[in-house]
């Protein structure tokens, strides 16, 4: 079983905005404010990681207080069937005492009448009425069997009773076991409940604290959007007049980024994602710089995609699309059209997913577009 996750950092985090709320209306410039929000996205993928494995452990515990129950009930059936067989054996021992303390009395009885009239007289006119001597031994001999078979019928009875008192001794040993263990687990399912309980007082910390976090993240976001909007071109071109300097074009008509690069549910988000500022269903997408469709076609978990080929190891991403209006080999112009966006492949809605390579290696867009 896992141990119980530390949530030092998430601790400090909640700290930190305890301090007080981002203030939206200081003097920040774009590149601040992308700053402070990817910090808060890297907050918010680690809170929300700690999140779901609290929630599995949550789980764990909850099946452990589950197993512990059985085994406390199982516990208590065992205890009832010990008990019931002591009842048992006990009424066994009684029976077998009252036997021997039966036949012991006759032996007494006997004992006495021989002593009291030199013999018992039943016995006597057993011994008295032989009709031969031969008979009379025999006679003898009877009364003297029968006398040894009590004696003989004590000691067995002695010797069963030994051996029942002896289980009887095995049952209490047993039972004294089965009180030892439903101590032990009670204490086991006591701590179990006081780790769930304090797990949950965690998860309920953490989803506050991610709660606090998506808001802030929204204010940024909307102050964010307000500079996007201010400097993005309204239709194909970029934010920087210059060409073939490095500096890529805007790649699509308005719209604003969504999402950052960085890690998300879990996952590397490879680029940035832009979303549309009105609810066209068809904004097109331009090529952010001059060069070569490489792709053009549907991509793993991209949909309708296009690459392009910029030379000096550049190439660009468009994810997404719902249609393309290139191909592959074709060159391309800054600023021209390439597709239309979408919401084709493992997409949550219509955006343009942009990605920037460097000689192969994945960058990030908003060191290119800015």
């Amino acid at each position: 079983m896992k141990k119980v996750i530390a949530v030092t950092g998430v601790v400090l985090l909640t700290y930190a905005f305890a301090m007080g709320p981002i203030d939206v209306h200081a003097e920040k410039n774009l590149s601040e404010i992308q700053k402070e929000r990817k910090e808060i996205k890297e907050d918010l993928t680690e809170a929300e990681k700690e999140v779901a494995d609290i929630l599995i452990e949550i789980e764990e515990k909850s099946k452990e207080i589950i197993e512990l129950d059985k085994t406390l009930e199982a516990n208590t059936q065992a205890k009832t069937e010990v008990q019931e067989e002591m009842d048992e054996v006990n009424k066994e021992i009684q029976a077998l005492e009252d036997k021997i303390e039966e036949r012991f009395t006759i032996l007494q009885d006997r004992a006495k009448s021989y002593q009291k009239t030199g013999g018992n007289m039943g016995y006597l006119e057993v011994l008295f009425g032989a009709e031969d001597f031969n008979d009379f031994i025999s006679r003898v001999n009877a009364v003297t069997a029968i006398t040894d078979s009590d004696a003989n019928l004590i000691k067995e009875q002695e010797e069963d009773k030994r051996k029942v008192e002896m289980k009887l001794e095995e049952l209490e040993e047993l039972e004294k076991e089965l009180i030892e263990i439903e101590k032990l687990v009670t204490e086991q399912k006591e701590h179990a409940v006081q780790m769930k309980e304090e797990l949950e007082d965690k998860n309920n910390e953490l989803n506050k604290l991610v709660h606090d976090l998506e808001l802030k993240d929204e204010e940024l976001n909307k102050l964010e959007n307000k500079f996007l909007m201010a400097s993005a071109p309204a239709s194909g071109g970029s934010f920087n007049s210059a060409d073939g300097n490095g500096i890529l074009g805007w790649p699509t008509e308005g719209g604003y980024i969504s999402s950052h690069m960085g890690k998300r549910w879990g996952k590397m988000h490879k680029g940035i994602d832009i979303a549309r500022t009105d609810r066209s269903t068809s904004p097109p997408i331009f090529a952010a710089e001059s060069g070569t469709v490489e792709t053009a076609g549907t991509l793993n978990g991209y949909g309708n995609t296009v690459i392009i080929n910029h030379g000096n190891g550049m190439k660009t991403l468009y994810g997404h699309m719902s249609s393309l209006t290139v191909s592959s080999g074709q060159k391309i112009s800054r600023g021209e059209q390439i597709g239309v966006m979408g919401a084709t492949g493992r997409s949550t809605g219509i955006h343009l997913h942009f990605e920037v390579h460097i000689n192969g290696s994945i960058q990030n867009p908003i060191s290119y577009l800015n």
